[in-house]
């Protein structure tokens, strides 16, 4: 689940593996615990926002979203140096998502990294060119 309110998906290959497989958290569990999350920092209340994504990083370290969604929070507390190894890992594990990128182009531009920052929302504006994601119009 990133911020954003897109849906969390855990890796299917060895997904007994993961901590959430031993845990017994199934595909549809984890995506309704990045519901609630989502609706936690949607709500404002970043505390337990915070609580939920960095439970689902813990359950699936290889799910893009829920690193994404922990990275985005982080960027919103202004934690840039926490937000951006997690937003740099949903990028390796899933660079079609654009949310990461327009995450790490905030974070970089508050730091005076402009040519990272135009990169990044060079890459968010080509995985969406028609602005339909909502992530993407933030580019």
């Amino acid at each position: 689940m990133t911020a954003n309110g897109e849906t969390l998906k855990g890796s299917r290959a060895g997904e007994a593996a993961t901590p959430r497989g031993r845990a017994g958290v199934t595909p549809e569990e984890f995506r309704e615990m990045g519901r609630i999350g989502a609706m936690y920092y949607e709500q404002g209340n970043l505390t337990k926002a915070q609580a939920v994504f960095e439970g689902l990083v813990e359950l699936d370290p290889s799910s893009a979203a829920a690193h994404s969604a922990l990275g985005a929070l982080l960027t919103r507390r202004e934690r840039y140096d926490d937000a951006l190894p997690h937003l740099d890992r949903a990028v390796e594990l899933d660079p079609g998502q654009i949310a990461p990128y327009v995450n790490r182009a905030e974070i970089f531009i508050k730091q005076g990294r402009a040519q990272e920052a135009v990169e990044n929302l060079k890459k968010a504006i080509a995985l969406d060119p028609r602005e339909a994601d909502p992530a993407a119009n933030r580019a």
